[in-house]
C-alpha cells in the first residue's frame, strides 16, 4: 500500500476495522519539510466525519506512542470520494454493475481510456460494456494492462 512499515499498515488496518471500516489505501510521501500520510476510508453508505475524526484520533495516538513516523508528518484521514480509484482485485468484484474509467498501458480496441459499466471480473479479465457502443459494446481487458480503474461519478 505504501512504504510505511508492514507492522505499521497492519496496525492501522486493525484500527479501521475496529470501527466497522474498510480500509481503501495508506499513501505515505515527503512532502514539503515533512510527509504527509494519508488514510482512505469508507463504509457502506459512506464515511462520516465522525467516521474521519475518530480513526485519525485513534491512528495519531498509535503513530505518536510508536514513534514510527520520521520527524514531522501530517496525518490526513478522509473518504476516497465519489470517484473511487481501484487498489485491489476485490475492488473489481465488490463493483461489478457500476459505471467505471479504465485506462490501459496497451490499447483495447484502439482505445486506451474505456468508460462504461464493470459487467464482470473472472480474476484475470474485466469486461466494461459501453451503452454507445451498438455493435459489440463489451471490452475484455486483460488486468495486466490495467493502469488505473476507478469508479465514474453517476448523475
Amino acid at each position: 500500500m505504501s512504504n510505511l512499515p508492514e507492522h505499521v499498515e497492519k496496525q492501522i488496518e486493525k484500527i479501521v476495522s475496529s470501527e466497522g471500516l474498510e480500509l481503501v489505501h495508506i499513501d505515505y510521501h515527503r512532502q514539503g519539510r515533512g510527509f504527509l500520510l494519508r488514510v482512505d476510508i469508507d463504509k457502506e453508505g459512506g464515511v462520516t466525519l465522525e467516521d474521519c475524526e475518530g480513526i485519525s484520533r485513534q491512528v495519531s495516538a498509535f503513530l505518536d506512542v510508536e514513534d514510527v513516523v520520521p520527524g514531522e508528518y501530517e496525518l490526513q484521514v478522509s473518504s476516497p470520494g465519489l470517484d473511487r480509484k481501484f487498489y485491489r482485485q476485490s475492488d473489481y468484484e465488490k463493483f461489478v454493475g457500476r459505471l467505471v474509467r479504465v485506462k490501459t498501458s496497451k490499447p483495447v480496441r484502439g482505445l486506451h481510456v474505456i468508460v462504461g459499466r464493470l459487467k464482470e471480473y473472472d480474476g484475470q479479465n474485466i469486461v466494461v460494456s459501453d451503452p454507445a457502443v451498438k455493435k459489440d459494446p463489451d471490452y475484455r481487458i486483460p488486468l495486466d494492462v490495467v493502469k488505473e480503474a476507478r469508479l465514474e461519478v453517476e448523475i
